[in-house]
C-alpha cells in the first residue's frame, strides 16, 4: 500500500475506479418529415396504463392542425412482438411511442424506437420525468444516441386517464417538432444532468495516522458513489499493478463494455474495482468471466434487468476445478456470510463495483429500482460437484467437466422451500407445490402476451442429500426438471388476475380466452402449467447437510461463460 508520511501527515494514493471512455458510436436519426399532412402517424402503445390514452389524445390534437393525417394504433406489450413492430414501421411515416416510465419498459421502448430510426422512420418517445438518463443510455446502447423524446411531469401509472391526457397535450408542438424538424431545433424540458467533476487518474488522502488516511479515502469514494456503502479496500497502484501483472495481458486491453452505461472495461479498470473489493490476482478471471456473461445477455434484456424499477440482480454460479482451487464455498451456506464465504463475497463485490463504476449501475442513475434488494450485493456460490450424483451444471451447457465456468442468472426473488421428508414422490410434490410463481412475469408475458423465449424461469439449488435421494430413486436431473415443468401449477385465478385490464384492451392472445370465460369457482379450483419449456427450469446442487431446498426466480435465460486465465 502506498502510504507515506509527509509533513507530519500520513498519505495514501489510490487509483480512480471509473471508466475513462464510454461507447458513443451510433446511427444518425432518420430524416424528419416536411409536414405531417397526408402522412400516416403510427402510435406504439406498450400497454402501460394510460399509454393509449396519452397517444390518442396527442394524435387527435395534432390532427386538428393536419386534417389529412391518418392515425393508426399499434397496441403491443412492454416487449413488442417483432412482427407487430415490423408492421408498424412499414405502414407508418412517423411514430410516437408510449410510455417510458419504468426501467424495463423504457429500455424496450427505446429499443423499438431505435429500430424505427434505423429503418428510416422518424419517431419520438413519451418519457416520464426521472427516466431521462435511462432513456439517453438506452438510446446510446441501441445505436441511436440522438434519439428524440419528450418529457411528461409524472409517471402515467399514478394518474387517471384524464390526468394522463392533460399532462401530455401541452407537449403537442414539441412532439410535432421532433418528427418534422432537425435535431438542432429540438428543445425538451428534461433536467440537465449534474456537472461531472473532471476525471483524474489518482487521488491522495491524508491523516494523522494511516487509519485516518484510509478513512478519508473511504469517505470521499463513498460520497462520490464509487462504493457500495461498506468500507472499501484502498486500490493503491501497487495492488492494481499486482493484479494486472498476474493476468499476462496488456493493461489497456478492452475486455468488454460494461452495461448499462457501457463504459470501457479495460483490464486495468476492472483490476481497480477488484482491488477495491479485496480480490486476489487469481480471482480476477472469475470476475471477468462473470462480467462477460452479464454483457452477453441479449438486448434489450441486458438493460432491462439492470435498469428496471423491479428488484432484479445477478447471481453467479461457479463450476469446475477453480471452485476448490480458489476456495469458493459450495458446501454449507454458500450464499451466507462469514470467513468460509470470503472468496465468494470478494468476487461478487468486485463484479458489483465494476458494474457500478464502469456501467453506472447506481441507484437513481442507471439503476431505477423502486425498493431494491440485498441481492444487488451480488451473490456468488460454487456448485457442490463432489457430493452431487448428477453431472455438473456446466456439462449440461455444453462444457467439459474439467472446464471452469461461471453461470449468471438474473434473479427476480429467492425462496427457501424446505421439502417434505417422506418418500421421493411426496418430496417432489411438496417442492413443486411450494414453488412461488406469482412474482414471476414468465407465464404472463411469454404465454398470455404471446412472446417467445425463456427469459423468465426458475433456478433450483438442491442440497446433495435431496439430489442423492432423487438419483437413488432412478431420477436424472432432466427427469426432475420435467417433473417441475408439469407440476409447478398456479391457480388460474392467480394467473389471470394481473391481466384483466390487458384483456379489456385486447392484448391477450385468443387461445387463452378460455381461462377468462371460466366461472370464478373454476378459476379458483383449476390450475395450469406455469412454463411451456423445460429450458426455463434449471437445477444445480449446492449446500451441505439437512435437505433444505432453495429456488431463484429468473428474469433471463442463464448464461454460462468459460473462465480463462490464471487460477
Amino acid at each position: 500500500m502506498t502510504i507515506e508520511a509527509v509533513a507530519d501527515q500520513i498519505t495514501v494514493e489510490v487509483v480512480n475506479p471509473t471508466a475513462d471512455k464510454l461507447e458513443t458510436a451510433g446511427t444518425p436519426l432518420a430524416p424528419r418529415l416536411d409536414t405531417l399532412n397526408g402522412k400516416v402517424l403510427g402510435l406504439l402503445s406498450n400497454s402501460k396504463p394510460n399509454a393509449e390514452v396519452a397517444l390518442r389524445a396527442v394524435a387527435e390534437r395534432i390532427k386538428e392542425t393536419y386534417p389529412d393525417l391518418k392515425i393508426r394504433l399499434y397496441p403491443g406489450s412492454i416487449r413488442f412482438e417483432p412482427e407487430l413492430l415490423r408492421r408498424a414501421i412499414e405502414e407508418s411515416d412517423a411514430l410516437i411511442g408510449a410510455t417510458a416510465d419504468c426501467g424495463a419498459c423504457t429500455s424496450w421502448l427505446i429499443h423499438d424506437g431505435a429500430q424505427a430510426e434505423k429503418a428510416g422512420v422518424p419517431q419520438v418517445t413519451i418519457v416520464a420525468r426521472g427516466f431521462e438518463r435511462d432513456t439517453d443510455t438506452s438510446a446510446k446502447v441501441f445505436g441511436v444516441p440522438e434519439l428524440r423524446y419528450v418529457v411528461v411531469p409524472r409517471v402515467f401509472t399514478a394518474l387517471t386517464a384524464e390526468q394522463a391526457a392533460d399532462q401530455t397535450l401541452p407537449l403537442t408542438d414539441e412532439i410535432v417538432a421532433a418528427l418534422t424538424s432537425s435535431p438542432a431545433a429540438e428543445a425538451t424540458d428534461a433536467e440537465e444532468p449534474p456537472a461531472e467533476e473532471e476525471r483524474q487518474e489518482t487521488y491522495t488522502f491524508g491523516g494523522a495516522t494511516a487509519v485516518e488516511a484510509v478513512d478519508a479515502f473511504n469517505e470521499y469514494y463513498l460520497d462520490h458513489d464509487y462504493g457500495d456503502g461498506l468500507p472499501l479496500h484502498a486500490p493503491t497502484r501497487e495492488k492494481v499493478e499486482a493484479i494486472i501483472a498476474a493476468q499476462g495481458r496488456p493493461r489497456d486491453e478492452l475486455i468488454l463494455t460494461v452495461p448499462p452505461l457501457h463504459g470501457h472495461g479495460t483490464l486495468e479498470r476492472i483490476a481497480v474495482n477488484a482491488a477495491m473489493a479485496g480480490c486476489r490476482p487469481q480471482e480476477l478471471p472469475v470476475v471477468i468471466a462473470a462480467l462477460k456473461a452479464i454483457h452477453a445477455c441479449p438486448p434489450p434484456m441486458n438493460l432491462s434487468v439492470l435498469m428496471s424499477t423491479g428488484a432484479f440482480a445477478p447471481v453467479i454460479l461457479v463450476n469446475g476445478p477453480l471452485v476448490k482451487k480458489l476456495g469458493i464455498n459450495s458446501g454449507r451456506s454458500p450464499l451466507g456470510p462469514g470467513s468460509g464465504n470470503r472468496v465468494n463475497i470478494r468476487i461478487g463485490r468486485a463484479v458489483a463495483l465494476t458494474l457500478r463504476n464502469l456501467g453506472a449501475w447506481i441507484p437513481g442513475r442507471m439503476d431505477l429500482d423502486t425498493i431494491g434488494t440485498v441481492r444487488k450485493n451480488i451473490q456468488v456460490l460454487g456448485e457442490n460437484e463432489d457430493e452431487s450424483p448428477w453431472e455438473p451444471y456446466q456439462v449440461g451447457q455444453g462444457f467439459r467437466p474439467d472446464d471452469s465456468t461461471v453461470t449468471v442468472l438474473h434473479s427476480v426473488g429467492e425462496w427457501d422451500l424446505g421439502s417434505n421428508h417422506g418418500p421421493v414422490d411426496r418430496r417432489l410434490h411438496s417442492l413443486a407445490a411450494r414453488t412461488p410463481t406469482l412474482t414471476q412475469v414468465g407465464f404472463m408475458t411469454s404465454t398470455l402476451a404471446g412472446l417467445l423465449g425463456n427469459e423468465d424461469g426458475l433456478f433450483y439449488l438442491l442440497p446433495p442429500e435431496t439430489a442423492k435421494k432423487l438419483s437413488e430413486a432412478g431420477l436424472s436431473k432432466d427427469a426432475v426438471r420435467r417433473y417441475f415443468l408439469h407440476n409447478v401449477r398456479p391457480r388460474i385465478a392467480d394467473v389471470i388476475a394481473p391481466f384483466i385490464d390487458f384483456r379489456e384492451r385486447g392484448l391477450v392472445r385468443p387461445e387463452w380466452e378460455w381461462m377468462f370465460q371460466l366461472s370464478p369457482e373454476e378459476q379458483r379450483t383449476q390450475s395450469i402449467q406455469a412454463f411451456n419449456d423445460p429450458a426455463a427450469i434449471n437445477i444445480a446442487v449446492a449446500g451441505h447437510g439437512t435437505p433444505k431446498e432453495f429456488v431463484f426466480g429468473t428474469m433471463t435465460t442463464p448464461i454460462t461463460e468459460k473462465i480463462v486465465g490464471i487460477g
